[in-house]
């Protein structure tokens, strides 16, 4: 059975891995913080659709593996042209594939995020 909560999740991952995910939960929380976040498929997620709508219509994802740390999107094709923009970024099935300590990376993609992000109205933190 997988973490019930965000918290439970991390607390499963080793020290490498939690560093990068609690980068990335710190980023959305600060820049997003009316953003709902749970665990829906056994990773961390945020939800962009109204209510009524189905998960296709939008959200943001994060998850662990051993070599990377995974962010997922619920736009294919924003995930492929992320995916030509950022070539040092591997592709995976409506994701964009993090090594581990690639900072660099990780910094542009979060910036792909705002762009992705914006494209659904999402309100940024306005103290920001």
């Amino acid at each position: 059975m997988g973490a019930a909560s965000i918290s439970e999740y991390v607390a499963l991952l080793n020290e490498e891995q939690q560093r990068h995910i609690h980068a990335f939960l710190a980023f959305m929380n600060t820049e997003y913080p009316k953003l709902t976040n749970k665990i829906s498929f056994s990773m961390p997620m945020w939800l962009l659709w109204l209510l009524g709508k189905k998960m296709k219509d939008g959200y943001v994802a994060i998850s662990a593996a051993k070599n990377h740390f995974s962010i997922h999107f619920s736009d294919e094709a924003f995930v492929e042209r992320l995916a030509e923009n950022l070539p040092a970024c591997k592709k995976g099935k409506r994701c964009i594939n993090i090594k581990y300590g690639d900072d660099a990376l990780f910094s542009a993609v979060k910036e792909s995020i705002r762009d992705f992000l914006n494209s659904y109205h999402v309100e940024r933190n306005s103290a920001l």
